[in-house]
């Protein structure tokens, strides 16, 4: 693991502007969402390498419900998607936790 002198122990991140990117490439909204979702991955594994210690990740604000549901369901799709990564996550030494009202996302999630 790498570490940095001047490495913050807690960084932030608020996940916007995935819809913006897609329709300014001439893509649906949900590929937007695809992309950011991969890019968090690499995002994680990277903070992970370099010996961040904490990642808050905000994801899914309750304005996200306000969508066309045919987006809503491509992000919970997406999220169901790295739940059922976990247990690789783990092996990373990369653990989720999920903070903020969960009771609105099906018993799956």
């Amino acid at each position: 693991m790498m570490q940095h002198a001047n490495l913050p122990a807690h960084v932030g991140i608020i996940m916007d502007g995935n819809g913006r990117w897609a329709k300014k490439r001439g893509l649906p909204r949900k590929m937007g969402h695809k992309a950011g979702a991969a890019t968090f991955k690499d995002i994680a594994r990277y903070a992970n390498k370099i010996g961040l210690k904490y990642l808050t990740t905000y994801v899914f604000s309750t304005e996200n419900w306000k969508r066309p549901k045919d987006e809503v369901d491509s992000i919970i799709e997406l999220l169901r998607s790295y739940l059922n990564e976990m247990d690789g996550y783990a092996k990373e030494n990369i653990r989720v936790r999920f903070i903020g009202d969960r009771s609105v996302f099906d018993e799956d999630i």
